[in-house]
């Protein structure tokens, strides 16, 4: 499809919709061309000076802009170091504010005719079509243009076809984020910035609700990684704040992770704008795809709007002019000399500011970054003083020097700090895959937990004197001087933080229960997770859910090990329509699987199986959980005599369990052994003999040999050799119906060795030791004809068997059937795989849609992300 267009832009940027914006207030009409589905609002702010508000308000929305930003008095500077001013200095004769890129974006768009953007259209490859540009997009669309504008950005494809090169690396990178506050933030109307060794920070307040800050830093090979990973880069952000107000690190504190971005900071050459190609026949660049500079001047969004207006400005001139002198036959030539004259002035006009602003932004960067000696200097005298201020504060602080080694391991205490930090991140942030990684992260620390390190934790995090720090602390019993740690000690001296967040809250109610579980106190555990269930009651909130979670289950744990289990039944589907009304997905597995575990706890096989049927189901987010409801339902299958797919469940749910969850993997091998036996399998010798299993599974191995070979009466021997064994995985029971099976295996023994035998033989070679062996003989004979099970007629007059001698299977249709159906089934076969191949109707004409493309690639990271937490350490 080829679409004729007179001007188009490519890039709805500030530059791209600034210079429409202009052309649409001259009434000349454009078609902007966007990648992206959406208006990009990387950066989240900038900086707008008086030049900036001028030429807005040639295009009329300067107003507009200034009622929902506030205007700066001035700019002060600090050292992180001493926390002192150095300097501040007033805007009086500018007007200066901290402009939300997204809202002005959303008033250039709205100021625009309908259909000008053109949104998911991204632009691959450009060339030269007699008097136009022609613009070949990745739908296959193709749009001729009189005129082509680039303002597509740093990366611009109209800036290499007019053949500048590629934007160099300063060396330096750039973290940008943005907070909204509920209330009014309290910063007064200045712009906030901040210097130290090698990097150079500031906060500006947008209005009384939001602010924007940057973070600028020399990089290095050890700080690339932050740039892909947003909890780095926060902890990098925290780590240098130094010594500033408490107001300002709570803005970088707070500030959600989706809302930061690094990004490297690139500029291009100032000689090659005055020896390259702004414009070139009916094309130019425009913005950033001109001029990139380092954010150091703060003009980069400035010079950008100029552009806009400038370039719509002279654009429209050199158009108005030519309609006055168009003459017939050359109309399309003399247009095109008229735009390209225009676009040269353009050029020629914003060459050298260009130059100006590249060169001094560069210059003005270079101070701080390039001469590191003096700074260096200035950084220790400052630190000299700042030391001096407060000597006397740290001699009073000074221990006595003790002999203990140091430790070069973090200590147990510090690892549940870094758990913590983990936590809040992640409730911060919304991710609750960190949450996930920190409970994971406290299972492989519960064996060293002792009572003075979840004491000295409880006082850092919760506030003492609080309720949930009085009882929990309630629990654990006094510090005892052996049990401290080295480096715990001294930990709990230093002024703790104190926390509001709910999720750490429930998490010390689950580290106090974990311990008290482990301690073998369970009578207190069950009071303590008795309190932390009815304060999760309490919380809606997804990030609590994992830690919820697994506080279900330690709840269910220390009921069930003082025999209690029963009391709990009804608080679990009381959390189970909870979490389901709060559509709690990890909640609600982990809650069906505790209630199912209830009802088969008192063989209640009914009620389970009728609370499994009416639970909603939905696609599994733990495996661990998808296993235990396997195996649970295996064995509500198995008691329903439903063999078939209990098999299916025990053998689904022992090879999805992880290799070091032994226990669950032997329980169920043995529910699964003796499934396979009700249904008349003999299981592979190699199922006994897994790694681990020989000594759990022995019991089962000898069960199997007396089924196998239809021994009643060492079948009876090994039941009452390893009848506590069986008592205790609770297959007793089943064991008793294996009976029938050992009969009926021993008959079609005896029916293969004998074509015709007495009944009272048969009674003597199965064993049986009833009152009337002959007459069990006779019925159990009957039964086993009547099934298929053997292939004998009984004689009742003369109290024997016959067996039918085995004819000549190849002389009966029954193999050409046998191959009939293997032959028709290669056929169906080989016809779907045939129609597999062909391509569907008008499949060259139907492409994947943008949303389609969206909604794929998202479901795909979903599922690598769920495949990525997999982890083996809840059995």
């Amino acid at each position: 499809m080829e679409i004729v267009e007179d001007i188009v832009i490519i890039g709805a940027g500030i530059a791209g919709l600034t210079t429409a914006l202009g052309l649409h207030r001259l009434g000349l009409r454009s078609l902007v061309l966007e990648s992206s589905d959406g208006l990009r609002t990387t950066g989240f702010a900038f900086t707008m000076w008086t030049n900036a508000w001028k030429a807005l308000d040639a295009i009329g929305i300067g107003d507009i802009l200034r009622q929902k930003h506030n205007q700066l008095s001035g700019i002060l500077t600090t050292s992180v170091v001493s926390g002192l001013s150095t300097s501040e200095i007033s805007f009086k004769d500018h007007d200066v504010r901290c402009v939300n890129r997204k809202v002005l974006l959303e008033i250039l768009e709205n100021e625009l005719p309908r259909g000008t953007i053109r949104y998911s259209s991204k632009v691959v490859h450009i060339q030269d079509a007699c008097f136009f540009k022609s613009i070949h997009l990745s739908d296959g669309t193709v749009i001729k243009t009189k005129v082509l504008i680039g303002c597509d950005g740093v990366n611009s494809e109209v800036a290499k076809f007019l053949g500048f090169s590629k934007p160099a690396f300063v060396g330096r990178s750039a973290i940008r984020g943005f907070l909204d506050f509920e209330a009014a933030h309290g910063f007064e109307p200045k712009f906030f910035q901040f210097f130290g060794k090698g990097f150079r920070y500031g906060v500006l307040p947008c209005d009384d609700h939001s602010v924007y800050w940057f973070f600028t830093y020399s990089s290095s090979r050890q700080e690339k990684d932050i740039e892909k990973d947003s909890v780095k880069m926060k902890q990098f952000l925290w780590s240098k704040l130094g010594n500033v107000s408490d107001n300002i690190k709570a803005v970088f504190e707070h500030t959600d992770l989706n809302s930061m971005v690094c990004s490297p900071l690139r500029f291009r050459y100032p000689w090659e704008l005055l020896w390259g190609n702004i414009s070139k026949d009916n094309a130019c660049v425009a913005g950033d795809a001109l001029h990139p500079m380092t954010p150091d001047l703060g003009q980069g969004g400035c010079s950008a709007i100029e552009d806009g207006v400038v370039l719509a400005r002279i654009l429209a001139e050199g158009l108005r002019e030519n309609s006055k002198s168009v003459k017939q036959g050359n109309a399309e030539e003399i247009e095109y000399q008229r735009i390209k004259t225009a676009l040269g002035k353009f050029a020629k006009e914003r060459r050298w500011r260009g130059f100006d602003l590249i060169s001094t932004a560069y210059m003005v960067g270079g101070v701080h970054y390039e001469f590191q000696d003096f700074f260096k200097n200035l950084t220790i005298i400052e630190s000299q003083i700042f030391t001096k201020m407060t000597q006397d504060v740290e001699m009073k602080e000074q221990s006595a020097p003790s002999n203990s080694v140091p430790s070069t391991a973090p200590s147990t205490f510090q690892q549940l700090k870094e758990i913590m930090s983990l936590i809040e991140m992640g409730a911060y942030s919304r991710e609750v895959r960190r949450i996930a990684r920190a409970i994971r992260s406290t299972i492989q620390l519960r064996r060293k937990f002792k009572a003075s390190v979840l004491s000295a934790f409880l006082n850092f995090v919760l506030v003492p004197g609080s309720e949930a720090h009085s009882r929990l602390s309630s629990y654990l019993p006094k510090e005892d001087e052996h049990d401290m740690e080295v480096d715990t000690a001294s930990s709990t001296t230093q002024v703790p933080v104190k926390h509001s967040l709910p999720e750490l809250e429930i998490y010390c109610y689950l580290l106090v229960l974990i311990y008290l579980i482990d301690q073998k106190r369970y009578s207190e555990a069950k009071a303590c997770s008795s309190a932390g269930i009815a304060r999760v009651k309490n919380l809606n909130r997804r990030t609590v859910d994992v830690i919820a979670a697994r506080l279900y289950f330690y709840y269910s744990l220390s009921y069930e090990l003082t025999g209690d289990l029963a009391e709990i039944r009804g608080n679990l589907l009381a959390l189970h329509r909870i979490a389901t009304l709060r559509h709690d997905e990890l909640g609600q597995e982990t809650l069906l699987n505790l209630l199912l575990r209830n009802y088969l706890q008192y063989n209640l096989y009914d009620q389970a199986e009728k609370l499994r049927s009416k639970a909603p189901r939905f696609e599994a987010h733990s495996n661990q959980q998808f296993c235990r409801y396997l195996f649970y339902l295996g064995k509500i299958r198995t008691i329903q005599l439903e063999y078939t797919d209990a098999k299916e469940s025990l053998l689904q749910a022992a090879r999805k369990a992880p290799v070091s969850a032994l226990g669950f993997r032997v329980q169920c091998n043995k529910w699964a052994v003796i499934v396979r036996l009700l249904l008349g399998e003999i299981p592979e010798r190699t199922v006994f003999m897994q790694k681990g299993m020989e000594k759990a599974l022995r019991p089962y191995f000898e069960l199997t040999n007396a089924v196998r070979i239809g021994d009643l009466k060492l079948f009876k021997t090994v039941a009452e050799r390893f009848a506590s064994t069986f008592s205790a995985d609770r297959t007793n029971n089943l064991i008793v119906r294996l009976r029938h099976n050992v009969i009926r295996t021993g008959l079609r023994n005896i029916s293969i060795s004998y074509s015709q035998i007495s009944l009272a033989d048969v009674a003597k070679k199965l064993k049986l030791d009833s009152a009337n062996p002959v007459a069990d003989a006779e019925s159990i004979v009957a039964k086993a004809i009547r099934d298929g099970a053997i292939d004998a007629t009984l004689d009742h007059a003369n109290g024997c068997m016959i067996s039918k001698e085995t004819g000549d299977i190849y002389s009966t249709n029954e193999p050409q059937i046998a191959f009939n159906s293997r032959i028709a089934f290669c056929l169906n076969m080989h016809n779907e795989a045939v129609r597999a191949l062909r391509f569907p109707p008008n499949s060259h004409k139907e492409k994947e849609s943008a949303e389609k493309r969206r909604e794929r690639q998202q479901q795909e990271q979903e599922l690598a992300k769920h495949i990525a937490e997999e982890d083996d350490d809840e059995f």
